[in-house]
């Protein structure tokens, strides 16, 4: 600093200016800040100006929602009954000497099922009867119907009287389905009539409401009717069966892949991340409807067939999130993918 000012001293001696004056002394400090405001801006504008911040983009995948009919199902649970059971019974006392049934055996209309040595030929098996006269004596019980032999309560060697209960069979052609209905829902279920049946091993067949038992469950308020199955089905008796109602067939329904539905913690809210502007990401609110393996109905959203919402990758994605698609040209459509049925929350009673 004291070189600077010698300089400038030394200037306006050469100029022949005085510096033993105040004017003089007052004019060398205003050529000096003027030469110090000269030399820093120099210094400044020679510096790399800082670059802008700019945040990420984050990779994610889009999808179309699609809009078609479909149908909200409520299901109820059922169980599996034989609804015709028969007692087979011994017209003779006797001693039991041949059993043709097993439990959970099938047998057909006029099989022999038993043979009954009756009490009188009993008392001649001392004598020189010959055995075929003897086995002229015995008695056999006969099927009368066709099914599966449900209990057996005698065995070779059993004495047992006229009238006695030998073995109880169900008709297998029989089986229906026992559905528990809420008191209160007697009415729509009668006006559905039709159903959708889904058998333990995940497939489904049709039935339809044949009518209903006259007593109701009364710890659970809930009454039971009779689903006939449109094709047999042979099951044992008490399996658990769902049973599925079309409540409901509703069109235009907006739907998105399960994956692009977003919630909170609680699940109490949901939203979709819309792609705006190729880049950049919105919030939009939405309520969930019926859903399928891998589709989610929107309520309230207002998005068409022309939006994108972001499939995979939106999880934690903040509003006005900067994205890159990468599937831009090759935008997954779900509405290529076969409809499927529309289901509600199922009700268990």
């Amino acid at each position: 600093m004291n070189i600077i000012t010698g300089i400038i001293k030394n200037k306006l001696q050469v100029a022949g200016y005085g510096l033993r004056d105040k004017n003089s002394e007052r004019i060398g400090h205003l050529v000096l800040l003027t030469f110090l405001t000269i030399f820093v801006v120099g210094c400044v504008s020679k510096q790399p100006a800082q670059e802008v911040a700019v945040s990420p983009k984050t990779d994610v995948k889009v999808s179309s929602p699609v809009v078609r009919s479909a149908n909200r199902l409520v299901s109820y649970q059922g169980v599996t009954r034989y609804m015709q059971s028969n007692d087979i019974r011994t017209q003779v006392t006797g001693i039991i000497t041949q059993i043709n049934c097993s439990v959970a055996g099938s047998i057909k209309t006029n099989q022999a099922l038993f043979t009954i040595q009756p009490q009188e030929a009993a008392a001649l098996q001392k004598s020189k009867f010959s055995s075929q006269i003897m086995a002229g004596f015995s008695d056999t019980v006969f099927a009368h119907l066709s099914g599966q032999i449900k209990s057996l309560n005698v065995q070779v060697g059993d004495f047992v009287q006229a009238g006695e209960v030998l073995a109880s069979c169900v008709r297998t052609n029989s089986m229906r389905i026992i559905v528990y209905i809420p008191v209160e829902q007697e009415l729509a279920v009668e006006k559905m009539k039709d159903c959708l049946v889904t058998l333990p091993d995940g497939t489904s067949i049709e039935g339809r409401v044949a009518g209903k038992l006259t007593a109701a469950e009364s710890q659970n308020q809930t009454q039971a009717y009779i689903i006939e199955p449109k094709k047999p089905i042979t099951l044992a008796e008490n399996i658990n069966i769902k049973v599925q109602f079309t409540a409901e067939q509703i069109q235009n329904a907006v739907f998105v892949p399960e994956s692009a539905v977003l919630g909170n913690e609680e699940q109490t809210r949901f939203w979709v991340m819309k792609l705006m502007n190729d880049s950049i990401c919105l919030k939009v609110a939405v309520e969930k409807g019926l859903k399928t393996d891998s589709l989610v109905q929107l309520i309230g959203s207002n998005l068409t067939i022309s939006d994108l919402v972001v499939s995979e990758g939106a999880y934690g994605l903040p509003d006005s999130a900067r994205v890159q698609v990468t599937n831009a040209g090759n935008v997954s459509d779900v509405a290529k993918k076969p409809p499927s049925n529309m289901k509600s929350t199922s009700s268990r009673h």
